[in-house]
């Protein structure tokens, strides 16, 4: 017999309380002798034994009320033979959690870890009994049953099984089980088991949705968990990092650096090959050397193919987890990028003017030949119907939008569009607060510093963001001796700060909207401003944000996703209603994709994406754009919870319970350790028998007897 709360047990104490009673009770009385009463002795004597017999009864069948009920209260179970005598034909039923997470692919001396839980699961199945029934529910970040049902056959649960690979998503545990316990409440058998099957690879998991199941789980007093853990093997894992974004716009010939990162878990130093690859083609190719437990950096230099959307990977030679070897990317190269400026003062000329120089470093040469191509609007009378074509949207101490073009703006910006916002204009700061960024985040301008002959320096306060990871040291000593005069300062605790003002307070933060993003720059860039406009700095700063936002940016412009995303790119021509819209993923197998031409400009929506690579839209067989899907590396951390820390988290003080199955035989360790046949009720029962027996004896007796 097991007990689900056998901390109650304790109760059992209280058995005493009745037999302390019984003896408080008895009345001391003194005897009297009566010689007529002599003849009734005998007569007494007998009743008095059978008195005495009643209130020992009595006071047992009290005693039996308070075990009955301390015993119901800690839920017994039995097993083995004696559960068959407890209703054994009412069965059980048993969902098994078999972990298809990416970690799962690891390899291991016969096959992989998968192999392993699979085989476990199996064997999990086989121990069904009589009316027992059983599901199968395969989990990552997603969980898909096995069968839409229960099912009583584990050679089908086996024979479907045999067909099952690993996926290459990440690992979710409490999705996991609060599907489990979902898929329970069809269940027909009054005993409940849950079965984790898995390699149980530490996972991020986030307080609020731990909270919310330890609250679901507290209310579950009818199932039980068992953990069966997996055993990896040792072996040095290599790991080649996510390739960062470009930061800058890329063009057709030039030389940029492909930074790649290698990783590993070693005690001792590695050396290996790295090579990078474009377009299924080894373009460069060197060694390695990794420090143990660490890593180690390489620049790949790369010249740009044509413009359009290059693809391309860096990759180790395949170690026994070959999922994190490779790292796929993709390169966005375009001939120029149009910049939608929007200018809200005017009447500012010559060195006052602060779009002078803006302009003057997106395309240096005024030719139209350079990198950005801008096109200047008035704020208050820019196209609304081209706005969403623009790539990137570049405003300048805007006002007097007017409700229409403000909401246009939002909508763009929700949507995945990107803008840089220059604010450093006294006038703009109450429009800019109240109307423009009130609709999209908290953040705002603090009060305006200018017209002083006090001067403060900038400083890089984002230095691994996109904009600034590549920067040389002496570009950034250079950017940050510049001097501002006329600025606002922002609350460095809302967004991403990106440069902050020596004297405190954010100079351009980065925040999010909706889809898209903003990088608000808090200060003028005039002539009268400061040094801004003259530092050598100026140029490449400008061109780096303008570029981030349009290429490397977040929203509807980004390239990369993760395996279990469906993967987005946008088309400017839908007019071929005809047109047969399909993505190859990294099987060469084409597959239908979704248009959404509610959108300007029209998307094209993926199916999601089950294996890393290289995934490349087409329409009619003509390319349109690529995207790069690489797995999540949380599941290279090769760390592992061991199952009491991972009951010890997830498991509630009340309620559900968690078990480790212990033993290397599956089918004797889920014997030992399955929960019996709940018989807490038979104790109920019984303890209400015994209290109708208790109030008719207690009826016939009389008061206590004397002592």
């Amino acid at each position: 017999m097991q007990f689900l709360n056998p901390a109650l047990l304790f109760g059992l104490l209280a058995a005493g309380i009745p037999i302390l009673l019984h003896f408080l009770s008895r009345r001391q009385v003194v005897e009297v002798p009566f010689a007529p009463l002599r003849f009734l002795q005998p007569t007494q004597e007998r009743q008095m034994r059978r008195m005495n017999l009643r209130r020992l009864l009595l006071l047992l069948l009290r005693i039996l009320i308070v075990v009955c009920v301390v015993l119901a209260a800690a839920r017994p179970t039995l097993t083995g033979a004696l559960a068959g005598l407890a209703g054994g034909g009412e069965g059980t039923s048993v969902v098994v959690l078999l972990d298809n997470s990416a970690s799962m692919q690891a390899e291991v001396s016969e096959g992989t870890i998968f192999d392993r839980a699979r085989d476990e699961a199996i064997e999990i199945a086989r121990t069904a009994e009589g009316d027992d029934e059983v599901a199968v529910l395969l989990y990552s970040d997603v969980t898909r049953p096995l069968f839409s049902e229960f099912v009583r056959d584990p050679g089908l649960i086996a024979a479907e099984l045999g067909e099952v690979e690993p996926g290459a998503r990440a690992t979710d545990y409490v999705a996991a089980l609060e599907d489990a316990l979902e898929f329970l409440d069809r269940a027909e058998r009054p005993r409940r088991e849950i079965y984790l099957v898995g390699d149980f690879q530490i996972a991020d998991v986030d307080s609020t949705v731990r909270a919310r199941w330890l609250r679901t789980a507290r209310e579950v007093d009818d199932t039980a968990v068992f953990l069966r853990p997996v055993a990896s093997e040792p072996f040095v894992n290599r790991t080649v990092d996510p390739i960062p974004p470009q930061s800058v716009l890329l063009r057709q010939g030039e030389t940029i650096d492909i930074r790649a990162r290698v990783s590993q878990n070693g005690a001792e130093t590695v050396e290996t090959p790295l090579f990078l690859e474009l377009e299924g083609t080894t373009v460069g190719e060197t060694g390695i050397v990794v420090p143990p437990g660490g890593s180690a950096r390489h620049r790949f230099p790369l010249t740009l193919p044509e413009a359009g959307d290059a693809g391309g990977s860096v990759r180790l030679r395949p170690d026994r987890y070959a999922l994190d070897d490779e790292s796929f990317f993709v390169l966005a190269v375009s001939d120029q990028v149009p910049v939608r400026v929007l200018r809200g003062v005017t009447g500012e000329e010559g060195a006052r003017d602060p779009l002078l120089f803006l302009l003057t470093a997106l395309d240096p040469d005024r030719a139209g030949q350079g990198r950005f191509a801008p096109t200047v609007e008035l704020a208050a009378r820019f196209d609304v119907e081209t706005l969403p074509e623009a790539p990137v949207v570049l405003g300048v101490d805007l006002r007097d939008l007017g409700a229409a073009r403000l909401a246009a703006l939002g909508d763009y910006l929700r949507r995945g569009g990107t803008m840089l916002l220059f604010a450093g204009d006294p006038r703009v700061r109450t429009y800019t607060n109240q109307r423009l960024l009130s609709g999209w985040t908290n953040l705002r301008l603090g009060p305006f510093r200018g017209d002083e002959d006090v001067f403060e320096r900038l400083e890089v306060s984002a230095p691994d963001h996109p904009v600034f990871a590549d920067l040389e040291p002496e570009a950034r000593a250079t950017l940050e001796e510049v001097r501002l005069r006329n600025f606002f300062r922002m609350d460095e605790t809302i967004g991403r700060p990106l440069l902050r003002y020596a004297g405190g307070g954010a100079a351009a933060t980065e925040i999010e909207v909706g889809e898209g993003r903003v990088i608000v720059c808090a200060f003028e860039t005039s002539a009268v401003a400061g040094e801004i406009a003259f530092s050598p700095m100026f140029l490449p700063l400008v061109q780096r944000l303008t570029g981030y936002l349009a290429t490397a940016g977040w929203g509807r412009f980004d390239r990369h996703f993760a395996v279990g995303e469906s993967p987005v790119i946008e088309v400017a021509d839908v007019s071929d209603a005809s047109a047969r819209w399909t993505v190859v993923g990294p099987d060469r197998e084409r597959r239908p994709v979704e248009l959404d031409a509610s959108t300007r400009p029209a998307r094209l929506h993926g199916p999601v994406a089950e294996s890393p690579g290289l995934y490349r839209f087409e329409s009619d067989g003509r390319s349109l754009g690529s995207v790069a899907v690489n797995v999540a590396r949380s599941e290279s951390r090769r760390q592992w919870w061991d199952p009491s820390g991972f009951a010890e988290l997830f498991q509630p003080e009340t309620g559900l319970r968690f078990a480790v199955l212990e033993g290397a035989a599956t089918e004797e360790a889920v014997r030992a350790a399955r929960r019996g046949r709940p018989i807490h009720h038979w104790f109920l029962i019984a303890a209400g028998l015994l209290l109708v027996a208790e109030g008719l004896l207690a009826r016939r007796l009389g008061p206590a007897p004397a002592a």
